[in-house]
């Protein structure tokens, strides 16, 4: 019988205390990685939800928001291979977030 650990077995996780987008808004994170999933609220946005592995004030982090906006910044820089990057998060009204 083979050992667990033999079969290498990865799987994908980010690490860290989950917080609040609002706790870094208008603050220089590093955007280390991002996934993007499916959402349990599907009638909001595009029905997908963003998860963000950030570094902020020397500690990793994980940020989850349905934002379209982030999404589409995510994949734009992963297809200019810009991971990962400094930003901040800027609030816009009503409603959503977006790198700067």
């Amino acid at each position: 019988m083979k050992n667990f650990s033999d079969l290498n077995i990865q799987i994908e996780h980010f690490t860290g205390k989950k917080i609040e987008i609002e706790e870094v808004v208008n603050q220089t994170i590093e955007v280390l990685d991002f996934k993007i999933e499916p959402s349990k609220y599907q009638d909001k946005g595009n029905g997908n939800r963003l998860v963000l592995q950030i570094k902020h004030e020397d500690k990793d982090r994980v940020i989850f928001t349905g934002s379209v906006i982030l999404q589409q910044q995510c994949i734009k820089v992963k297809e200019m291979n810009g991971f990962p990057f400094k930003a901040k998060i800027e609030a816009i009204k009503p409603r959503g977030y977006k790198f700067i």
